[in-house]
């Protein structure tokens, strides 16, 4: 319990010197989503067969986060079949992720840690595939888009 009570302490004192306004220049060329249900495009449905694809009935924040961007809606990593373009970013978000390790009582396997192995190994193998095929440009983010683009995490406070 003092756990929790220094950590939220501990965000609460970082969020104070956080910008309360969005910039006006958003000229990010990809955008690299991690979370739960808040921004989840499909990743549960594609990773374990889950019967809905979406957790919400319109668009998510980081829908109009990307449509702000003048970029097209993110795909989820885990639904990378008919090859899906990432090459404006990818969306590592699964409902019902947690920031903890997942356990047998999870629902959802996919924690924010995994998240962030498969961001290491879509980056990773999206470099590779790129220096042997300059085709996938079409499909997969340029080098220089890892480290220009945006980074965002959207977790759903815990109830």
């Amino acid at each position: 319990m003092a756990l929790k009570v220094i950590a939220l302490q501990l965000i609460a004192s970082l969020a104070a010197f956080l910008p309360t306004t969005i910039p006006a220049n958003l000229s990010y060329p990809a955008l690299f989503n991690f979370g739960d249900s808040n921004s989840d495009t499909g990743g549960l449905n594609a990773g374990i067969a889950f019967p809905i694809k979406r957790f919400c009935n319109g668009y998510l924040i980081i829908d109009y986060l990307m449509n702000e961007m003048d970029l097209p809606f993110l795909n989820p990593y885990l639904d990378s079949v008919g090859a899906p373009s990432f090459q404006t970013g990818c969306n590592f978000a699964t409902a019902g992720s947690t920031v903890l390790s997942a356990n047998a009582a999870s629902i959802s396997p996919f924690s924010i840690g995994i998240q962030v192995a498969q961001f290491g190994r879509f980056k990773a193998k999206a470099l590779e595939l790129l220096s042997k095929d300059k085709k996938l440009q079409n499909v997969l983010p340029f080098e220089d888009y890892f480290k220009q683009g945006l980074y965002t995490f959207d977790v759903n406070e815990p109830s």
